[in-house]
């Protein structure tokens, strides 16, 4: 695993990372050598990174190393997507300079009806699309507005938005654990309108 402080890889969504320290330098290599699969745990504290062996979050985004480019030197820039939630239950006995956990994967929890899912849906990709219109193109929000009118997954588009459009690590962890489809998706909407709030406000104050 590969935990970071202030970093959380939602599922259906890329990380760039710049990997420099040699366990992990170790971590990737391994990694591309088997399925390429790795987790990115939270950390409490940016502190915490320099222990030998801090608390993590339990619950953490796995991913698929997608993109990676190696330096002359060992280091790595890499892309991870994220593939899935995962819980970790055990630390594994050290066998290499990184640390490693047995994981369960957390599965999506939907309500009996998913049609009942699409009002807040809606109001997400409506939202989305008024974020569009108030930011420019290189901010990526048009482009996020046009993903997120094709898709039509749920928690997917939950998860995409809240990648784009959530920055607080802590908001970010939140939404990574919480499994009920519905409340992710509201708590996605709620924050979306936030942003969209201050935007207005910063706006009008300039008037």
């Amino acid at each position: 695993m590969f935990p970071l402080h202030g970093v959380v890889v939602l599922p259906g969504t890329p990380t760039p990372f710049h990997v420099f320290e040699p366990r992990y330098r170790a971590l990737v290599e391994d990694a591309l050598g088997g399925d390429r699969v790795l987790a990115v745990p939270g950390l409490g504290s940016r502190e915490a990174a320099h222990e030998p062996h801090p608390p993590v979050f339990p619950v953490a985004g796995a991913g698929l190393l997608e993109q990676v480019e190696r330096h002359e030197d060992g280091r790595f820039d890499v892309v991870v997507r994220g593939i899935a939630r995962v819980r970790l239950l055990e630390e594994l006995p050290a066998a290499h300079p990184y640390r490693e956990f047995r994981a369960e994967i957390l599965e999506d929890v939907w309500p009996a009806d998913r049609a009942t899912l699409q009002p807040a849906l809606e109001s997400l990709r409506q939202l989305v699309y008024q974020l569009a219109q108030r930011l420019p193109a290189e901010s990526g929000a048009p482009a996020l507005a046009e993903a997120v009118a094709q898709m039509k997954d749920a928690s997917a588009i939950a998860d995409v938005v809240a990648a784009a459009a959530i920055s607080e690590p802590e908001d970010r962890q939140r939404l990574l654990e919480e499994l009920d489809v519905s409340r992710r998706l509201a708590e996605v909407v709620e924050e979306v309108a936030g942003v969209l709030l201050m935007l207005s406000r910063g706006r009008n104050q300039r008037v």
